[in-house]
């Protein structure tokens, strides 16, 4: 027997095995409107079931009470519950849930997906509309192309609402005018956000990094993340302090509700405050931070900060390096074995307003096929 949690709302039930973020159902008259309301405390007064069925039909693959095939894996591993009060649905986390990186990923390769799901064909006029993360656009246009047969002109076009990471998010949830999402984690802000609407379905299915990119001239190879740290928070300023030649350091940053400053607050600084001034400039976009870079033309001065598949396979421009952090070189390789230690996944995001054939494609990209062909796009796949 399998455990399932199922959550009830506006009669929707979703399977949801796999740890990670979920946002919160939320409604104005539900008297819940506080983080604490929203995932109670365990001795709070939330009715709480927890339903089992049979774990397959024989051929293992999970059915229901009806014998019904279960749904792809979901995202989290969460308890659901009923206020006692107001009836209204709310979400309580596993507290012991672990963050989607390195040796906490699970390998679902095996799964009833990659077992039961096929390549969906679909006609062009027919293909979801999509969004995403600035990074993940090459995988969404690859994917166009793979299930309609398109051209690229017209897998570009599939691209033209496209609005970047966190924009992405709020275009599902509070518009409804996306159906799927291949898109980074998006920023607690957002997060907070989201809590007003339904529900937003998180399945990961690919790997990207955290990196730190400086120019070939500068003599550091490797840095620790003690000392990432203390450059982003000003506490370290010359780059003799790390190893390197008596000269001041010149740190790019991002905005806060980008998709690769969420990475760097989530794996590295934490609530930490990062300064603004002279030493540490703010850049509105990743290929800006790159090109800010590119400007000191070989001066050992500057660091910027991106993501690992939009530096190397987007971007990647002559003069620059990566930095190891503690010893490790980004790279695709060190990124799978979770080697590297800064590890972040990249999902694919659908809602219970999803068209059919957005659900198809998330189902697919969650098969071993599906995870070989993010590969095959140069990205790490979650498996």
């Amino acid at each position: 027997m399998k455990r399932i949690v199922f959550l009830c709302f506006m009669g929707i039930v979703l399977a949801m095995t796999q740890p990670v973020w979920l946002a919160a159902a939320a409604s104005a008259e539900s008297g819940l409107s506080s983080v604490d309301d929203l995932y109670p405390a365990a001795d709070d007064e939330v009715a709480v079931e927890e339903i089992l069925v049979p774990s397959d039909n024989g051929a293992g693959v999970p059915v229901n009470e009806s014998g019904e095939v279960q749904p792809a894996p979901g995202p989290a591993a969460i308890s659901v519950g009923t206020d006692a009060a107001s009836g209204n649905v709310s979400v309580v986390f596993d507290e012991d849930a672990k963050p989607v990186t390195g040796e906490n990923i699970i390998d679902h390769s095996e799964d009833v997906v990659g077992n039961s799901v096929s390549l969906p064909v679909m006609a062009y006029e027919d293909y979801p509309r999509i969004d995403g993360s600035l990074a993940c656009v090459p995988l969404c246009e690859a994917l166009a192309k793979k299930v309609t047969g398109c051209s690229d002109k017209e897998a570009e076009a599939t691209m033209n609402d496209f609005t970047n990471t966190n924009p992405c998010y709020l275009q599902m949830a509070v518009y409804g005018n996306r159906d799927i999402l291949l898109a980074y984690e998006p920023a607690e802000e957002t997060k907070e956000k989201l809590k007003e609407y339904p529900p937003l379905r998180m399945d990961p299915v690919g790997k990207d990094a955290l990196v730190f990119i400086v120019n070939e001239g500068n003599p550091v190879e490797s840095v620790t993340r003690d000392q990432l740290i203390g450059i982003y928070t000003g506490q370290i300023t010359n780059w003799k302090e790390v190893g390197g030649n008596d000269e001041e350091i010149r740190a790019f940053s991002r905005p806060e509700t980008s998709g690769s400053q969420t990475m760097m607050r989530k794996l590295l600084l934490g609530d930490a405050v990062m300064p603004e001034g002279p030493e540490i400039q703010q850049i509105r976009t990743m290929e800006g931070i790159i090109s800010k870079l590119m400007e000191y033309d070989n001066s050992a001065e500057a660091i910027g900060y991106s993501v690992f598949y939009y530096a190397s396979m987007m971007f990647a421009q002559p003069g620059l390096k990566f930095l190891k952090v503690d010893g490790v070189e980004p790279s695709n390789e060190t990124i799978r074995s979770g080697e590297y230690p800064l590890i972040n996944a990249f999902y694919c995001v659908t809602n219970e307003a999803s068209a059919p054939n957005a659900l198809l494609l998330r189902d697919w990209l969650l098969t071993k096929e599906g995870q070989e062909f993010v590969e095959e796009c140069g990205y790490v796949s979650i498996q």
